[in-house]
């Protein structure tokens, strides 16, 4: 975790929105409008698309009738953000990425701020069994992340 925490915050590329959850982004006319930018920082945009997939990936738990449209959501939103990707190559985004999430996963179920809708040991246990053998193996692509989820969570 330290080694993720200290390659993430020497990135510095980009403005980094810091909390882009579904909650915090609205459809607007001309497309996403994103609020609540207090955590904002110059650094690693990686760690947005990452934090934005990881609620995709919990919101399983919360919603398990719905889960496969999360993670339908998951491929969507990772397909289009890397589409996007101009400034560097595609695959070294998406492997800060992919890296990234199983550290957001333990964060958001054990840090100071836990996603208020994993709630239930059994739940939070679920997503350290996942979280903890891809810290020691960090995934290359964000496919890795979520097929290991599906797998975990029985899709």
């Amino acid at each position: 975790m330290r080694a993720l925490a200290q390659r993430t915050g020497a990135t510095r590329c980009a403005l980094v929105h810091g909390d882009v959850s579904p909650k915090n982004i609205l459809r607007g006319p001309q497309g996403p409008v994103f609020l609540d930018a207090e955590c904002a920082w110059y650094g690693d945009p990686a760690f947005d698309l990452a934090f934005c997939l990881n609620h995709m990936l919990l919101k399983c738990l919360w919603r398990p009738a719905h889960a496969a449209a999360f993670l339908a959501c998951f491929d969507a939103l990772a397909a289009a953000y890397l589409d996007g990707v101009d400034w560097e190559p595609r695959t070294c985004i998406e492997e800060r990425s992919a890296r990234l999430l199983p550290g957001l996963f333990l964060a958001r179920v054990d840090g100071k701020s836990p996603v208020e809708y994993v709630t239930q040991a059994a739940q939070k246990q679920q997503v350290r069994a996942l979280a903890v053998p891809l810290l020691q193996t960090p995934p290359q692509r964000l496919a890795q992340v979520r097929a290991a989820w599906a797998k975990e969570i029985g899709l």
